[in-house]
């Protein structure tokens, strides 16, 4: 049985997160209002809802490809379980001209997943591994 995540509409005009297939790994954030995204700028785009997300989970809000191929970019935001406040997605504009989103349009997705709340603590030295230090590039380079 898959749990169930409460939502809390900070008004009457917001969509619930939703997926559009049963098995999607995200579940589509709607936009609440009309939403002009300037020019090469960021903006917040409201959803005008809250989640209540089971202990030991984060909400990891995602890009759609449908909106980032218009070159429209979701930021990375993190939803840790105890947060009850609002859902705003950060959006950057790509673009040289303006991009609007209308309210009840599709901004974004939230994936819920399993967290681990491990502690750090300094180490002198770290296991060796194949991969070592390899980084940026790195798989390109042999």
């Amino acid at each position: 049985m898959q749990p169930v995540i409460r939502v809390k509409k900070l008004d009457p005009n917001a969509k619930l997160p939703l997926r559009a297939h049963a098995t999607d790994s995200g579940a589509d954030l709607f936009a609440l209002t009309r939403t002009v995204l300037p020019p090469r700028a960021i903006t917040h785009v409201h959803t005008g809802v809250c989640v209540e997300l089971p202990e030991q989970t984060s909400g990891v809000i995602w890009g759609k490809s449908s909106v980032e191929s218009k070159g429209i970019k979701a930021m990375a935001g993190l939803v840790d379980a105890p947060y009850r406040g609002e859902l705003i997605v950060c959006m950057y504009n790509l673009n040289e001209t303006e991009f609007v989103f209308e309210a009840g349009q599709k901004v974004a997705q939230l994936v819920v997943l399993p967290t681990l709340y491990p502690s750090f603590e300094e180490a002198a030295e770290l296991s060796d591994t194949t991969r070592g230090s390899g980084g940026f590039g790195s798989t390109g380079t042999r």
